[in-house]
């Protein structure tokens, strides 16, 4: 039976199978999931599964994400409603973010690793420009960065179920946990919105998952120029990135990685020293 639950984990009673020892039962830690709903303007426009932690974050990268939202400014009104089976945030919103949910409004429920779930049409998913962006980012750092997000799964480490994304900027370095990987990645750019990061600010985005288009097109919307998967990526993904300028990257692991489009943005590492 499932027992009660702080900061995003809860215990369940489970049964230790060994087959050098009999049956064991004890208290497990397992990552929460739950239901949050987003009403705007009056109107049901999406219900997701998330991991009941820094949903503020959650709300505001999501709907960066889906075009809803191009300012913070243009959220109106926010008030939660917390229930035992799930949250419903409900949102007022400003006269052009309310056009836009008319256009994107999902028709289903989405689970917690779906990132385009109830989309009406395929048709104008790509609706953030291309990036031209000049900046070079060493392949070091991009290791520093992802090494660093791993230490950061607090989450992870007591469960072995979240999914991390990390966010950094010239000066500043964020990490987000959540049973769903796009919802990590909302969260990371929703905690940038709301330090008053700008869309281009931010120069890299890792993600401890594989990396799929909405992935790749999470990083468009807020103009990241370097995404990186410590797992594999993505046909689609690829295609989107070799087409809107977006350097991609997977299998940034153990000192290695693979780059599959915009290579040019990225300094090589030094090669290491014979004897080294």
């Amino acid at each position: 039976m499932y027992q009660g639950a702080s900061e995003g984990i809860g215990w369940s009673q489970a049964t230790i199978l060994n087959s050098d020892l009999p049956p064991r039962a004890q208290r497990e830690p397992v990552l929460q999931e739950m239901a949050l709903s987003l009403v705007i303007n009056g109107a049901p426009y999406a219900v997701m599964m998330i991991t009941p932690l820094d949903q503020d974050d959650f709300v505001r990268g999501f709907l960066w994400g889906e075009g809803v939202l191009q300012d913070l400014n243009e959220i109106i009104a926010w008030e939660w409603v917390r229930g035992e089976g799930g949250d419903a945030a409900y949102l007022q919103l400003a006269a052009g973010a309310a056009e836009r949910v008319a256009r994107k409004r999902r028709c289903v429920v989405g689970a917690s690793a779906c990132g385009l779930c109830g989309t009406p049409c395929f048709e104008e998913l790509v609706a953030f420009s291309s990036l031209c962006d000049e900046r070079v980012v060493p392949a070091g750092l991009i290791h520093e960065r992802m090494d660093h997000m791993v230490c950061h799964q607090v989450l992870n480490r007591d469960t072995g179920t979240a999914h991390a994304a990390i966010l950094a900027s010239a000066t500043e370095t964020l990490v987000r946990e959540d049973i769903g990987r796009h919802n990590a990645v909302d969260k990371v750019i929703g905690a940038a919105l709301a330090r008053g990061w700008r869309r281009g600010d931010a120069t890299f985005l890792g993600v401890s998952s594989r990396l799929s288009f909405e992935i790749a097109l999470k990083a468009l919307g807020f103009a990241v120029p370097v995404v990186a998967a410590i797992s594999g990526v993505s046909s689609l993904a690829v295609q989107t990135a070799e087409r809107h300028g977006l350097s991609l990257i997977g299998y940034a692991r153990d000192r290695r990685m693979t780059v599959y489009a915009h290579p040019e943005r990225l300094a090589l590492m030094p090669a290491a020293k014979d004897g080294a």
